[in-house]
């Protein structure tokens, strides 16, 4: 159990509003590289494991929906992001097949624990929100 002050220490989380955490990772040819690379500042980044893939095809839906800057990084086997040493895995905070949406400012605007049974719709709801948008607005 950590038993440091949170008033004075910075401790690492993907709770909406904490700053989206670093850890080490890999790209496809096994370069090490932080998850603060995953996520540039000036757009919406999604980011989840291969057993949601669901959340990447949702996000380009969402993106084209309302207009907005939106990318999805898939981190896991296979794919271009590799959990190298699995301490994205302990990070991360949802289950594999989660999401999580970071702001242009790469703070965690919001997460969901695991993939949805309609990942476009908790997305753009989600996204809506944190744009201030209704249903009316588009």
């Amino acid at each position: 159990m950590d038993e440091r002050d949170p008033e004075l220490y910075y401790k690492q989380s993907t709770v909406p509003g904490a700053r989206f955490p670093h850890v080490w990772v890999a790209d496809v040819d096994g370069h090490k590289r932080s998850t603060h690379d995953l996520t540039p500042y000036g757009q919406f980044t999604l980011v989840t494991g291969i057993a949601g893939e669901a959340w990447a095809d949702a996000a380009a839906k969402v993106a084209e929906e309302l207009g907005v800057p939106l990318e999805a990084v898939v981190i896991g086997p296979g794919r271009e992001v590799i959990d190298t040493y699995y301490d994205w895995a302990k990070m991360r905070g949802v289950e594999e097949s989660g999401a999580i949406l970071v702001r242009p400012d790469s703070h965690v605007a919001w997460r969901a624990q695991a993939l949805a049974d309609d990942p476009a719709r908790a997305l753009g709801d989600a996204l809506r929100s944190v744009l201030g948008r209704s249903d009316h607005d588009e």
